[in-house]
């Protein structure tokens, strides 16, 4: 694990030997990573509703990091020869798994933070329970969209320097950032729930998960808190 302050500096030493010559290692380190920072946020994250909960969430969320990286990882590569950057899908891949893995190292050093949420935050058995659980819901975006802004943002000059030219290089990062955004997003929805809507029992997924999408789930909550 001595690659991990080596990644959260921004190595672009680090990420070229991934790149070029070992990127084998990059699995082998960033896939460990990515389910022990994300299982124990998620874990974290589905406290509120209980220790199943919690569990179903541990598991879940690394699944979604794993599918957004599937899925994206074919569209970034796309995106890259499209925008004429030289990155091909291999790196492109590689590129966005370094970003999954310093993520959950984001989201890891945040779990007491989730956890301090969690210990002020009322049950969901209790009165105003719909609200509670929009701000806790609100809560766990805004930081796990910091973890994956952050971690993309310290790629933007290793993108730069292995493209073709700066330019496509960040065309091509800020194609990257929107699709990784929103798709992960959308997969999270479909793989829901990670906070337990208190109205609803306790389930590994949702009977329905093709139902709606995230963005109105947020606009929801977002009324919810308001009062409107």
């Amino acid at each position: 694990m001595q690659n991990i302050p080596t990644l959260c500096r921004g190595s672009r030493d680090l990420l070229q030997r991934w790149l070029v010559s070992h990127p084998v290692h990059s699995l082998r380190f960033c896939i460990p990573v990515i389910v022990l920072g994300c299982g124990v946020y998620g874990f974290t994250m589905g406290l509120w509703r209980g220790s199943m909960m919690a569990t179903y969430v541990g598991i879940k969320f690394p699944l979604v990091i794993f599918v957004t990286l599937l899925i994206n990882g074919a569209i970034n590569g796309m995106l890259a020869i499209v925008l004429g950057s030289g990155i091909g899908f291999r790196q492109s891949f590689q590129f966005l798994l370094a970003g999954f893995a310093l993520m959950s190292i984001i989201l890891l050093s945040l779990t007491p933070v989730a956890l301090f949420i969690l210990f002020h935050t009322a049950g969901p058995e209790q009165a105003g329970a719909p609200q509670r659980h929009g701000a806790v819901l609100l809560c766990h975006t805004l930081m796990i969209a910091y973890a994956g802004l952050v971690s993309h943002a310290s790629l933007l000059g290793q993108v730069r320097d292995f493209a073709v030219s700066r330019v496509q290089g960040t065309r091509t990062f800020y194609a990257w950032l929107a699709g990784n955004l929103f798709v992960g997003a959308q997969v999270s929805w479909v793989m829901r729930p990670f906070f337990g809507s208190p109205d609803l029992e306790i389930q590994f997924l949702r009977d329905d998960p093709f139902n709606g999408s995230f963005y109105d789930s947020v606009w929801k909550s977002l009324i919810n808190l308001s009062g409107f």
